[in-house]
């Protein structure tokens, strides 16, 4: 029994330690219910949940992902802790809303404060989200609302503009957090406030935990911000024993709060502090994309030559000189692997930033090798989504009282978005042909079943005049899924459909549950609500999703490179993309937040300077680019163009790192990069 803390790379087996001790702690005869297991997020918890096996247990073992723990623990206590917060007496229950339907709210607070953004030259709905985030870090971090702007000025050296779009930014924080306690509305950030500020301090909290956590397995602790290591330094003060596991690198929600330097002060906490050895580094151990990994995070950071170079069987580099000819060449290279037996699914593509373009692109080029694509955008924007905007313009054909107006063009891409086999073309000639009474329909006699099928649905549903999610749940059940339709052969499509579902849901039962009334004074209101904040895209298909869907049998992976990390990918092959792109190492602009700023340690310097943006880049890149390869089992390709998808020239640190390396520096179309 003590309190152990495991680092080292991923891939070492340090997960699979903590699932063995969760089993020794079962079979030892451990009461389950007093064993607290914490993931960053649901696809964590598989591998201690498969290790429960199919035993029937009248008690069962907390299993918790961070932001699950909080939001149970503060439903739990909150009669007791909503006075002190400020919610009305009559809370006894919170209202929890979703990031897309904080997004509306703060929407509808911030008119008066537009002014103060206007240099910014920013769109409305990315103000919004920067001030979500502002919010989020303040909670999680543990500092005030009421710092915001003190914080953010204390870092700029530019004009006196953006000082006060910070305090202007503060205020709609500030406003937003009075009109939720008002109204008993708990958003993301609000509900960390309630378990650091009125549960962690709390002597009955503590009791609490004290009693239902005995012990405790905490994987990937260095995703964790501030205030989940507050809660596990608590634990650690009062449980029998205690596993801490962090991947190094690691770090990646680093927009999500992640700060590694907070976890890596627990270990002071801890008995034994274990690093675990990398079997892939050992002396004599066959080339492996581990020795890239050491190889690229040393060349990045240091800036030099490494002083053990990969051997080339890890990496190959390919650079031609065109943008296409590179989503060309990556689509050929995944064939190959492909016809020599490797399954789809064991291979990854990830880039700095997944755009439609490269989606369609390599999506065309595998089609035509019968691979598929399964590709990850969890931040998209839903209105993004074609599906989504078809299956908006069905609910407006249903509905005559949503704003907007369908055209015939609307209509035949949205029948060519749900029925399967209809491109557009001939989607409108039925559109055409249905205008017409009488007119024929020179079109294959199946397409016009379906269509005939979909017409008489929406002619009933417009009698019934269904709330939106329940239009959607309806549509997509009745009609879509069922063979011939675009839900009952595509997992992506019938996901894609379940979001908009659910959104819709959010949105409309929160209102519900806090008595609010959307603007606009007849009964639809709520409902025009939500498609203009879909069209003006505020909501997301996800944010930060606690768990992203395993990659289908025959297709290949495609995902930013954070959105595989966080997501708990591993690969045989990878292929990395754009190498020459500045993104792989360059932060969003985000002119009204700062991840490092609004950290627990602050910033303490005269001002954030190029040379701090450039040190915390180097050192950001390096784990990324690391943690990629760490989870790569036999080989990663590199793929940049000479000339980018604009048709530009690009350079980055990656590029440069290397060519330190000399990896790629034979290729006469390589990037010349010099010292950055």
């Amino acid at each position: 029994m003590g309190r152990y803390y495991l680092v080292g790379h991923p891939g070492t087996g340090k997960t699979a330690r903590l699932v063995q001790q969760f089993a020794a702690l079962l079979d030892a005869g451990v009461r389950p219910d007093r064993i607290l297991v914490l993931v960053p997020q649901e696809s964590g918890a598989r591998r201690f949940q498969l290790a429960l096996g199919a035993t029937k247990r009248r008690l069962l073992p907390h299993i918790e992902t961070f932001s699950g723990l909080i939001q149970r623990h503060v439903a739990l206590f909150f009669p007791r802790i909503a006075p002190r917060a400020g919610f009305p007496a009559s809370a006894r229950e919170p209202i929890w809303v979703n990031v897309e339907l904080a997004q509306y709210l703060l929407d509808q607070l911030i008119a008066p404060y537009l002014d103060q953004f206007s240099d910014l030259r920013m769109t409305r709905a990315r103000l919004l989200v920067q001030i979500l985030d502002n919010m989020n870090r303040a909670a999680l971090t543990g500092f005030p609302l009421e710092a915001l702007a003190e914080r953010l000025s204390a870092a700029w050296r530019g004009e006196a503009s953006r000082r006060r779009a910070y305090q202007a930014a503060q205020a709609v924080a500030l406003d937003f957090r009075r009109f939720c306690l008002a109204h008993g509305l708990v958003d993301f950030s609000l509900g960390v406030e309630l378990f650091r500020a009125h549960l962690l301090s709390a002597d009955f909290y503590r009791e609490y935990v004290a009693a239902h956590y005995r012990h405790v397995l905490a994987d990937n602790i260095e995703e964790g911000a501030p205030v989940i290591h507050d809660f596990l330094g608590l634990l650690l003060e009062t449980a029998e024993d205690a596993w801490l596991v962090e991947d190094d690198p690691g770090g990646y929600r680093l927009n999500l709060g992640a700060e590694p330097e907070s976890a890596r002060a627990l270990r002071a906490a801890c008995d034994q502090v274990e690093h675990v050895p990398d079997a892939r580094l050992a002396d004599g151990a066959p080339p492996s994309p581990a020795h890239f990994a050491r190889a690229l995070m040393e060349a990045i950071i240091e800036r030099r030559r490494p002083a053990c170079l990969p051997h080339p069987q890890t990496a190959e580099f390919a650079c031609p000189r065109y943008w296409v000819n590179m989503v060309q060449a990556v689509a050929e290279r995944i064939a190959a692997l492909v016809a020599q037996g490797t399954p789809a699914s064991a291979i990854a593509v990830v880039a700095p930033m997944v755009e439609d373009i490269l989606q369609f692109e390599l999506a065309e080029r595998l089609g035509a090798h019968q691979i598929g694509l399964h590709t990850l955008r969890p931040s998209r924007p839903l209105i993004d989504q074609p599906l989504v905007r078809a299956l908006l313009t069905l609910a407006r054909l249903a509905r005559a009282d949503l704003d907007g107006r369908v055209t015939p063009q609307d209509m035949a891409r949205a029948l060519a978005g749900v029925i399967a086999g209809l491109d557009v073309l001939r989607a409108q000639r039925l559109v055409e042909a249905g205008q017409r009474e009488g007119a024929g329909m020179p079109i294959d006699p199946s397409l016009q079943a379906r269509y005939a099928a979909l017409r008489a649905w929406l002619a009933e549903a417009a009698q019934a005049a269904l709330p939106l999610d329940v239009f959607w749940e309806r549509l997509g059940a009745e009609v879509l899924s069922q063979p011939g339709f675009v839900l009952a052969a595509d997992a992506e499509a019938a996901a894609v459909c379940a979001k908009l579902v659910a959104s819709a849901r959010a949105f409309r039962r929160a209102f519900q549950l806090a008595g609010l009334r959307a603007p606009g004074a007849h009964e639809d209101a709520l409902d025009l609500a939500y498609v203009e904040a879909l069209t003006q895209r505020l909501l997301a298909a996800e944010y930060a999703p606690e768990r992203l869907p395993e990659v289908p049998a025959g297709h290949v992976l495609l995902a930013p490179a954070h959105t595989y990390l966080t997501g708990g990918y591993r690969s045989r092959y990878q292929f990395w993309l754009d190498i020459r792109s500045p993104s792989w190492h360059q932060r969003f602009h985000q002119p009204l937040t700062h991840p490092y700023v609004l950290s627990r340690a602050g910033w303490t310097g005269d001002g954030w300077t190029d040379a701090d943006e450039q040190r915390a880049s180097r050192d950001l890149l390096a784990r990324v680019v690391g943690g990629l390869a760490f989870r790569c089992d036999a080989r990663i390709y590199l793929f940049a163009s000479a000339l980018n998808a604009s048709g530009e020239e690009d350079d980055s640190m990656l590029a440069g790192a290397l060519e330190r390396m000399g990896v790629g520096g034979a290729n006469a179309n390589a990037a010349r990069v010099g010292e950055r």
